[in-house]
């Protein structure tokens, strides 16, 4: 960090007492300097927390970053150690196939021409890779994004190798779960419109400063949530790196495991899964691009955005929620709902949606949403009597109910009023 400050102050002094060369005046610097010195002393030592960031990075990883100036500095060394050579050798090679002679300066241009055919060829090459850049595959499609994603110190990266999503039919809004894979289209049809349903996963690298798990290609049909437990996703280690697959994790826990080749510990963490719908850009004539809001919707499920019917199932009204099961790591209104639909032993679940926002946050009974403040549940006090516990309005009870009018019209004494203050 001391470095990069040093290297900043001498390049300002060196183009500070070039100006004035230029100008033909001389001029005392420390003062600038100090004011100089004083404005930009923050973004100095910013940038020079990110480089030390950087070495250490590159450190752990094996790597070692070598500047440019080194690099011109040891081929000129190696430039003038050749030309000397060259000078100094005026030695004849002879030619065994056709015994002719062929000297010094001739197997020279000989080697800048093989020299220079190289270097087409690297042109060639760098040109094919650039043009690959430009034709890869562009940020569209629906995003699929890990919140609250925490990779442990020696985990490099994390890639998805299959994911399970639960999807939604454009059509009559029933869920259906298709697997996918890395770049394979799916197609199905829709149990009850018979809709055909065509989804496609482009995977993303996932590293500690991305949480994107990849882009999701649909038709006809909305993402619902994504059942990570049913993913199998690829980690790389930082210590090794090498590679492993890691199954069976769930929203909320930190799932821990060494690695296969070095026992270097590895562990993840998502909170919750986010899907969003990126906008199509089309380029007009005059090269600006436009969006297209034509055929755009919305994922079924968004945070910050209510959940369908706000949450509730037809077993119950009053309930604003969805809980996640760990047993299958899907996510239902109710256990009623879950044994509907799955054929395993029901788990009681630890983590639940909002149904007014969409937040997921762990499971509790009785207590307002962390994100909205609105109560997924009916309260614990009612309008009626329960015990002691709730209460009751009189200006709401009936006028048959014998309770309404109890105790209105009753005379107090002058003595126990009197006791009473």
């Amino acid at each position: 960090m001391a470095k990069h400050v040093q290297d900043a102050s001498i390049e300002w002094l060196q183009a500070k007492h070039a100006t004035n060369q230029l100008l033909g005046k001389v001029e005392l610097l420390f003062r600038p300097f100090l004011r100089w010195l004083d404005r930009s002393l923050e973004r100095l030592f910013t940038e020079g927390a990110r480089e030390l960031k950087k070495d250490v990075d590159l450190q752990k990883a094996g790597l070692q970053f070598i500047p440019y100036q080194e690099l011109q500095q040891s081929c000129e060394k190696s430039g003038q150690g050749t030309d000397s050579a060259a000078a100094h050798s005026d030695e004849e090679v002879c030619n065994a196939e056709d015994g002719e002679l062929i000297t010094q300066e001739q197997s020279s241009q000989q080697e800048g021409q093989c020299f220079e055919d190289d270097h087409q060829q690297q042109e060639e090459e760098a040109s094919r890779l650039v043009e690959n850049i430009k034709i890869s595959d562009p940020r569209r499609g629906t995003e699929v994004k890990l919140l609250g994603l925490s990779l442990g110190e020696n985990t490099a990266t994390v890639a998805a190798q299959q994911i399970t999503v639960s999807l939604q039919c454009n059509r009559c809004k029933v869920t259906a779960e298709l697997a996918l894979t890395g770049r394979t289209s799916c197609a199905a049809q829709c149990e009850k419109c018979n809709a055909s349903i065509n989804a496609a996963f482009r995977p993303c690298m996932l590293h500690h400063y991305c949480d994107v798990l990849g882009y999701l290609d649909l038709h006809n049909t909305t993402p619902a949530d994504l059942i990570l437990q049913d993913c199998r996703l690829i980690v790389g280690c930082l210590a090794c790196s090498q590679e492993m697959p890691v199954e069976n994790l769930i929203y909320g826990q930190t799932r821990e495991l060494n690695c296969e080749h070095c026992h270097s510990k590895l562990s993840i963490l998502a909170e919750s899964a986010r899907f969003q719908y990126i906008q199509p850009r089309t380029s007009n004539k005059a090269g600006s691009t436009t969006v297209n809001y034509k055929n755009m919707r919305d994922p079924a499920v968004e945070k910050g955005k209510p959940l369908p019917d706000k949450g509730t199932c037809k077993h119950y009204k009053q309930s604003h929620r969805w809980l996640r099961f760990p047993c299958c790591g899907r996510a239902y209104p109710c256990d009623v709902c879950h044994d509907e639909n799955q054929d395993h032993p029901m788990e009681l679940a630890t983590r639940m949606l909002c149904g007014f926002c969409a937040k997921e946050q762990p499971y509790c009974n009785g207590k307002p949403c962390v994100t909205c403040g609105s109560m997924m549940t009916r309260g614990t006090r009612t309008n009626h009597w329960e015990g002691g516990l709730g209460c009751r309005n009189k200006s709401k009870m009936s006028r048959n109910d014998p309770k309404k009018y109890a105790n209105t019209n009753k005379t107090v004494s002058k003595k126990a009023s009197s006791e009473k203050k």
